[in-house]
């Protein structure tokens, strides 16, 4: 049964090893890659062997997996030397079948016979795994690559090689990876204020949902929400563009001080500015209060007249109860105020003195906000 383990692991990192050799691997792949990888020291380990062999073959490429014919036939006991076991095979291979399929049939051999143990400490084997992470999102060149990710409520503080500041809000994940050319991140979820030192030779570029902020000397704020992604700068200027087909140009256009909707690919923002975007729109507000939308550093969130559903997406990150808000109404409802993130229960016990809503409780803890219809119509007489 061991043996059947390692080797649906060491199927797995195969797999893993060429699908981030793909063009166009997205970040959400990149981190699904790494969940898997942190998820078992074993998986760790037969990712380094995969990657150990393809620098040792250096000529074994888009190698398919044997059917499970071939994988019966493994008759490998040990007995022999893995040569003299690999000449025997040859000479039977030779006589019983054609040139072909005894190629490709020891071609599964030879790279299983090369396996073995990366003599190596295991956190060396660990930043050898993130390579394919450089060649996919920056390019050549050396790297160094963290991941960062917080629990519920909790709050972490990073300080970046080049002396880069980062305050890691609750419920996040961050990729960082730094290159001789560039600095790159990758802001999965949560939230996130960074505080860049100056560097004009590696732009400082943050990916988040479908756009790219890149920091031209300064502070900024970025949270990402199950529907849009909300970056406010408090210092500095910031670059938000879409991300483009490779062929395509983008034309640069300053947001003066106005509110409106943007529908250009690209604003640039001074501080007090504030862009919020989803898939589809860009929406830019130019006197976004930073002490309110930053005040989550300290452990309260406020808010000035924020749709409830953005409210309660903040919340999550700092609940042990799922708070889930049902129908458009509901989570289009105007709020304004201070949720202190340790004292949830007593935001939601209040809910139902401000709002036309019923804060109702399941049998697994999960809290669902509803409309109280009488109330709802009151509300609209």
């Amino acid at each position: 049964m061991k043996n059947i383990k390692q080797d649906s692991t060491f199927e797995q990192a195969a797999n893993w090893y060429y699908r981030l050799r793909e063009p166009d691997v997205s970040p959400e792949l990149i981190i699904k890659w790494q969940a898997w990888l942190y998820a078992d020291e074993s998986h760790i380990k037969a990712f380094g062997e995969i990657e150990e062999l393809m620098h040792i073959t250096g000529k074994v490429e888009d190698l398919e997996w044997p059917d499970n014919a071939a994988l019966l036939e493994d008759d490998y006991d040990g007995e022999l030397s893995v040569v003299e076991w690999q000449a025997q095979k040859k000479a039977q291979l030779l006589t019983k079948q054609t040139p072909s399929d005894g190629a490709a049939w020891l071609s599964w051999f030879y790279l299983k016979s090369l396996i073995r143990p990366v003599a190596i400490p295991l956190f060396l084997a660990v930043i050898g795994l993130l390579t394919w992470f450089q060649v996919v999102q920056i390019g050549d060149g050396n790297i160094t690559v963290s991941v960062y990710e917080t629990d519920a409520g909790q709050h972490k503080e990073i300080k970046l090689s080049d002396g880069s500041r980062i305050v890691l809000g609750a419920k996040s994940l961050l990729s960082v990876a730094y290159t001789e050319q560039q600095r790159k991140l990758i802001l999965e979820r949560g939230a996130a204020y960074f505080d860049v030192a100056k560097d004009r030779q590696r732009p400082f570029v943050v990916s988040s949902g479908n756009r790219i902020i890149t920091a031209l000397g300064t502070e900024f704020n970025v949270i990402r929400q199950s529907e849009r992604v909300v970056v406010t700068v408090t210092e500095g200027r910031v670059r938000v563009t879409q991300k483009p087909a490779h062929s395509q140009s983008v034309n640069s256009r300053l947001v003066r001080n106005q509110i409106s909707d943007d529908d250009s690919k690209e604003a640039v923002l001074i501080a007090g500015q504030q862009v919020r975007y989803d898939e589809q729109t860009m929406k830019i507000v130019s006197d976004a209060n930073t002490a309110v939308v930053t005040a989550w550093r300290d452990g309260n969130l406020q808010y000035l007249t924020e749709n409830l559903k953005f409210v309660v997406d903040d919340i999550n990150r700092y609940s042990s109860t799922t708070i889930r808000v049902e129908g458009a109404k509901v989570g289009e409802l105007s709020y304004s105020g201070t949720v202190f993130t340790d004292r949830v229960d007593n935001w939601l016990e209040s809910l139902p003195l401000v709002f036309p809503v019923k804060v109702l409780r399941n049998n697994e803890g999960i809290v669902t906000i509803v409309a109280d219809p009488e109330r709802m119509e009151i509300q609209k007489k």
